[in-house]
Order: structure tokens, then sequence, then C-alpha cells
């Protein structure tokens, strides 16, 4: 589909309201995955057959998908509007899922960076515990556990030998101050 000479990709569905403040909760389309989206970049609600442009303001996850805030959306019946619309982002934003996997044996010594708390160790160890794998840090003289899941793992970088994550609120909280 295109929108003023831009061609726009079906990336992603709207399921429902989050919360009271405009949030929506969205679900990505094979192929497609969480790391398409970022603060500040265009996105576009596909409503009766119209992409409207929004910007993002915020992204967390929950409950397994992401949420994000939508500039001029700021009431859950103001999002409520949108559910079920389709999610699309212009051909520059787009990147599929990457086909070559890392081992995680391999990861084990990547230093671990979390967008609130910066480095919390290096990978020591994995666990692929079946439908929950995780990976464990040192940090503090303290075990931290993090589930090694899309929704958290932002960024591996094979070159710097790091991983970027974004932990769910309270997380690394448990771990620190037992």
């Amino acid at each position: 589909m295109k929108f003023d000479e831009l061609e726009l990709f079906e990336v992603a569905n709207v399921l429902k309201p989050h919360g009271l403040n405009g949030y929506i909760s969205i679900k990505t389309i094979e192929n497609y995955s969480n790391k398409n989206f970022n603060i500040g970049m265009p996105v576009f609600l596909k409503t009766e057959g119209i992409p409207v442009p929004f910007f993002i303001e915020e992204m967390k996850s929950s409950g397994g998908n992401l949420v994000l805030k939508l500039k001029n959306i700021s009431s859950s019946e103001q999002a409520a509007r949108f559910r079920n619309s389709t999610i699309m982002i212009t051909e520059n934003n787009l990147i599929e899922n990457e086909s070559e996997e890392i081992p995680q044996s391999e990861l084990i010594g990547y230093a671990v960076y979390d967008a609130k708390y910066g480095f919390i160790g290096n990978i020591s160890l994995f666990n692929d515990i079946p439908g929950n794998p995780v990976f464990e840090t040192t940090f503090d003289n303290k075990t931290i556990i993090i589930p090694f899941i899309e929704q958290i793992v932002i960024e591996i970088n094979k070159d710097t030998k790091t991983l970027k994550i974004s932990a769910p609120d309270g997380l690394i909280d448990i771990y620190l101050n037992q």
C-alpha cells in the first residue's frame, strides 16, 4: 500500500487498548518482530482502509506482547477505536526476522546491558528450559536470571560481543534487593 509516495508494509495488528492512558497492545505478524518498532518512528494504523500516521512515544512489553503509546492517543476510548487495525511501517523501518541465529553457547561471555541499569554482567550460563530459555549474569556478587526472549532481548552484536536488553520493571530489582 502507498501513502504519500511511501511504500507501506503490514507488520503487526492492534490487539486491544492497554490501560487507561491510550496505550495499545500489538502483536507482530509472521516474519516480523518487535525490533521493527522504535520510539519516535512513524507507524500507520489502517482504519477504514486508509493508513493514518502516528508517532511512537513510548514502548514496553506486557504479557508477551509489545505495548505502544502513540502521540495524540491519550485515552482507552481513543485506543479502542483502533482495535484489530493493521499496523504498517515504511520500507526504511522494515526489519525482517534474521534467519541466522547465534547458538546460545556462543553468547557465553557476552556483556549484557539493560536499558535502565546499564551493564549488568557477562552471560555466564544458559538454561534452555523448554518454552522459557533463560541466561544468567553475575552483577554485584548476585546472580541475575533473565528470560532469553524477543520481548526482552533488543539487540545481539557479534562484533562488540554485547547483548542489549530491556528487562520488565522490577525483574532486576528482585535480584539486586535480596
